[in-house]
């Protein structure tokens, strides 16, 4: 992935933290964001990322519609499995 593309997406405290304990490449978090399967608004200047990972569907909470977008936090969601 080359260095202008990370410099595009920072992540909270809180998505570290996810980064660490949820075991996830952050270089596949940056790509969910950049390049995403689909996506979804939310409120305000919140919207959602969504990348296939085999039968589990990655869900990365993001903030901003301009670059640097904020990566508030990811999980796999399981509402979406298989779909």
């Amino acid at each position: 992935m080359r260095e202008k593309e990370v410099e595009r997406v920072v992540f909270t405290k809180h998505a570290e933290n996810m980064l660490r304990e949820r075991g996830f490449d952050r270089e596949f978090v940056v790509r969910a964001v950049l390049c995403p399967d689909w996506s979804s608004p939310g409120e305000g200047e919140i919207w959602y990322a969504f990348k296939r990972v085999g039968d589990k569907v990655l869900r990365v909470v993001v903030r901003g519609k301009q670059r640097p977008f904020v990566v508030i936090t990811m999980y796999f969601d399981r509402r979406l499995r298989g779909r």
